[in-house]
């Protein structure tokens, strides 16, 4: 099954990678760094999936959703911080993508659960972390 998919992080580094993985796998991608450019784009391509930095959650879930409710992954490298990736995940995510990502398995499988958890009864979208 192809995808489309929006990947929303500043790490250029991550998103190139991301990319060429998701593209080799029939998939489509896009990588936006910025969170308002990143609306303007999911209005008219409305990706399947979103691969999103967890700092940006809280400015873009929300909008996100309401176009068009999709699955997505929240990345985070708050190893540290487990509340602000708790945070983060409350906030709509169907997985959560800890970074650095050492190999491609690991953003496979993060996107096959996130596939998963989704299909499993979706998540409500919170405006606000519970």
């Amino acid at each position: 099954m192809s995808m489309k998919v929006m990947i929303v992080d500043t790490d250029w580094r991550f998103a190139g990678q991301a990319m060429g993985y998701l593209e080799s796998h029939a998939h489509l991608a896009v990588h936006e760094a910025d969170p308002q450019a990143a609306l303007e784009k999911a209005k008219s391509w409305r990706p399947d999936m979103v691969i999103l930095a967890a700092e940006m959650a809280d400015k873009l879930m929300h909008s996100l959703y309401a176009m068009n409710p999709r699955p997505a992954v929240m990345l985070t490298s708050w190893m540290d911080r487990y509340d602000l990736a708790w945070r983060a995940w409350q906030t709509g995510g169907d997985e959560l993508l800890m970074k650095p990502v050492l190999t491609e398995d690991d953003l496979q499988l993060a996107v096959l659960a996130t596939l998963e958890n989704a299909a499993a009864g979706g998540r409500a979208v919170r405006t606000h972390a519970a």
